[in-house]
């Protein structure tokens, strides 16, 4: 049986989802960016892991989530390597190599953030895909971080209740991260991979794939077919 793939952003849309009642058998699971916080809570994990944010890769935690060697393949920021260098290089690939790889679908892409890019890698494997908690409503600045000169965001106290992420302790106290920009880098890179997939489906229709969003909120809905969350727990 081919299986299908259910990608894993982490908008406040997936706020009480049950994770472990996914069939792993039908099912394979891509993951982003802090969720492994709340994945080390329930003891549930992705297939693959994806974390293309140069700044967000340099965590520790984030790198000592990789290093535990959870899931099948990650997918990552070179960025990683600045402070990290043993990593195990058999399932750990680098999108700014990937980028370069004339057979990979990452050659189509010019905008990107990672949940896009779990997406993307996910082109070259699976032909029907389920996308989760890619909301694009983000709250740019809250309260409890602080603009730094270079431009990044920093947690000075963790949230108690965190508007942009499914569990409100997806950041931490001393976290360091980009802005967010819904608008202009998230939703924009939603836009051209609706282009990408619209493309490979007409030049490539022996590998047609099927995108739908399950989201309560707008989301994506502008660039992809959305049902409700819960429409998608009759095919768990």
């Amino acid at each position: 049986m081919n299986k299908e793939c259910c990608i894993f952003g982490n908008g406040k849309s997936l706020e009480g989802f049950e994770f472990n009642t996914i069939n792993r058998d039908k099912y394979d699971i891509i993951g982003t960016g802090m969720a492994f916080r709340y994945w080390d809570k329930i003891d549930w994990f992705p297939d693959i892991y994806v974390n293309v944010d140069q700044v967000v890769c340099r965590n520790p935690e984030v790198i000592e989530f990789v290093k535990q060697d959870k899931c099948s393949y990650y997918i990552l920021s070179r960025s990683m390597l600045e402070v990290e260098k043993e990593l195990n290089r058999e399932k750990v690939f680098f999108l700014e190599d990937l980028l370069m790889f004339p057979q990979c679908s990452f050659r189509f892409a010019r905008n990107w953030c990672s949940g896009t890019a779990a997406v993307i890698s996910s082109l070259d494997r699976y032909k029907t895909l389920h996308f989760f908690g890619m909301d694009c409503d983000y709250v740019e600045f809250i309260p409890e971080c602080k603009k730094n000169e270079d431009g990044t965001l920093t947690i000075e106290r963790t949230p108690d209740n965190n508007p942009n992420y499914f569990f409100n302790d997806y950041q931490r106290a001393g976290d360091t991260y980009n802005v967010p920009n819904g608008t202009t880098i998230h939703m924009k890179s939603w836009e051209e991979l609706s282009y990408i997939i619209e493309f490979i489906n007409r030049m490539y229709p022996e590998h047609m794939v099927s995108a739908t969003n399950y989201n309560s909120k707008e989301s994506i809905s502008e660039y992809f077919e959305t049902k409700p969350l819960e429409v998608f727990s009759g095919e768990i």
